[in-house]
C-alpha cells in the first residue's frame, strides 16, 4: 500500500502562479538560484508530488504523446526556397471549416484559408510574446535596429 497522500495532477490542477504548490516550489526555484529538471522533479516528489505526472503508466502516455509531437515537428520542408516546419498543429474550428485538431503538412495549410490564418495568428502571437521578453531587457537603439534588421531580411 502506497503511503503517498492523494495527489492533484497537472492534468487536473494548473501551474498558475497563485496556486500554493507552484508558489512553493517559486520560491524553491529562487532560493536555488539555478536547477536542473533532476532537482526540480526531486522536490516536487518529496513536496507533494503536485506538479508533475506521477502516475507511472500515465506518465509514459504523456511522454509517448510528447515524443509525438516532437516527431512531427521535427520535419522540415523547402516551401518557395525557404525552409519550414512540414507539420504543424491546426485547431478545430467550424467556422472556418477545419473539422478537427491535428498535425497538418504545409502544403495542405497554405491551400486552406482558414488554417493559414490559423498560422498567421499563431506567428503573430509567439512574435508579440518575443517582443514582450525583448523589452525586459531594454535594447539600445542600435540594438533595436540590428533586430529590425534581421526581422526584415529574414521576412524578404
Amino acid at each position: 500500500m502506497s503511503t503517498q497522500p492523494a495527489i492533484s495532477t497537472p492534468t487536473d490542477s494548473t501551474w498558475r502562479a497563485s496556486a500554493p504548490h507552484v508558489r512553493k516550489a517559486l520560491a524553491f526555484l529562487k532560493r536555488k538560484g539555478s536547477v536542473t529538471a533532476d532537482e526540480l522533479v526531486a522536490w516536487d516528489n518529496t513536496h507533494g508530488r503536485r506538479l508533475f505526472e506521477w502516475n507511472d503508466p500515465e506518465a509514459a502516455e504523456d511522454w509517448r504523446r510528447h515524443q509525438a509531437r516532437l516527431f512531427l515537428n521535427s520535419f522540415r520542408a523547402v516551401f518557395d526556397g525557404m525552409r519550414v516546419r512540414g507539420y504543424i498543429h491546426i485547431r478545430k474550428d467550424e467556422a472556418t471549416d477545419i473539422k478537427a485538431s491535428g498535425y497538418v503538412n504545409v502544403d495542405t495549410i497554405t491551400q486552406h484559408q482558414g488554417m493559414r490564418a490559423q498560422v498567421v495568428d499563431d506567428i503573430t502571437r509567439r512574435m508579440k510574446m518575443l517582443a514582450s521578453e525583448l523589452k525586459m531587457w531594454r535594447l539600445t537603439p542600435t540594438e533595436r535596429a540590428v533586430l529590425f534588421a534581421q526581422l526584415a531580411e529574414a521576412m524578404a
